[in-house]
């Protein structure tokens, strides 16, 4: 693909992005940067080195495009993706896509369904977490899963991760006026219910596996500042026994068995592009039955890598 364009360039999805991208020159000639937003266009930044300038998006502005990457909401996405050519691919990389806004991918997963005719979602971090978890136990015929999942602030980007560090130096100077414009409440050193609801990952996550899969997912927002954490109940038709579960696990190539499973927190997890897993130990006297502990950072492994995966595949698609 000779010529991309970044839709909402300076969130921090879409700067990890650009970065991935600037270590990939290969898959690209031209990086062109475009925003709905009044606040981003002028925007000066660099590409390959030189200066490059945020522009406004019209209905031609996408015209010659190869492939388009949307950042940002999906409130602001869907219109562009409405005048989007017809020879432009679109990757969404969303937090908030529904289901009828593309079809889902992870990469390792089923990154063969990657079409350029139709939108494509670089699926949420918590899906890309959880079904790299599960791909490879597919043979062992998951029948339910339970997952906690506890999201960071950098989750609503540098707007989120501002009014963290903005409380916590409120409470260190024991400051009662803490700053609550993008959270109604004290996030951090907090951990409450996630104020989205977790629907739609649960079935963005059947349709990346291929499953029919009874999934329940509980979405926690933590005052934590990158990468989510997982909480899983597992139980499976066939019991491997702890020992191949293991193996099944860390054969697949984005995991990571933890060097050190029971002290594995978010934190590890920061530039890593693997899923990093903690404990796996099985639910007494419930035969099939384990829990498992994981942590991914989401700007790397759950945003940017996956997203350049997605273009790594559909180039391969337009040089055949």
């Amino acid at each position: 693909m000779s010529s991309l364009a970044l839709v909402h360039p300076t969130n921090l999805a879409a700067v990890e992005l650009r970065e991935s991208l600037e270590r990939r020159r290969d898959l690209w000639q031209e990086l062109l940067l475009f925003s709905t937003s009044d606040d981003e266009v002028g925007t000066l930044t660099d590409v390959r080195g030189a200066a490059t300038m945020v522009r406004g998006i019209d209905k031609t502005s996408l015209e010659g495009v190869d492939v388009a990457f949307l950042s940002s909401s999906m409130e602001y996405n869907r219109p562009v993706l409405a005048r989007l050519p017809a020879a432009t691919a679109a990757v969404i990389m969303s937090l908030d896509t529904q289901p009828g806004d593309g079809h889902p991918i992870v990469a390792g997963v089923n990154l063969h369904e990657a079409n350029r005719n139709q939108p494509m979602i670089s699926a949420h971090p918590a899906t890309v977490m959880l079904a790299n978890l599960l791909y490879p136990l597919l043979d062992f015929e998951p029948q339910g899963l339970a997952a906690t999942v506890i999201q960071p602030v950098s989750s609503f980007e540098k707007a989120g991760l501002d009014e963290a560090l903005d409380q916590a130096r409120g409470i260190l100077t024991f400051n009662p006026d803490l700053p609550r414009q993008v959270f109604d409440h004290q996030i951090v050193f907090n951990m409450v219910p996630a104020a989205t609801t977790a629907t739609p990952l649960e079935a963005q996550l059947r349709v990346v596996l291929g499953s029919d899969l009874a999934a329940s997912i509980h979405l926690v927002q933590a005052g934590i500042f990158h990468s989510y954490s997982a909480s899983i109940h597992l139980t499976l038709g066939k019991d491997p026994g702890l020992e191949e579960l293991r193996t099944a696990i860390a054969a697949h190539t984005v995991n990571e068995l933890a060097e050190q499973p029971t002290i594995l927190g978010p934190i590890d997890a920061a530039a890593r592009d693997t899923v990093l897993v903690g404990t796996i130990e099985p639910v007494d006297d419930s035969e099939g039955s384990y829990r498992i502990w994981a942590v991914m950072d989401n700007l790397t492994c759950g945003g940017a890598l996956n997203a350049i995966q997605i273009l790594e595949a559909i180039s391969q698609q337009a040089a055949q």
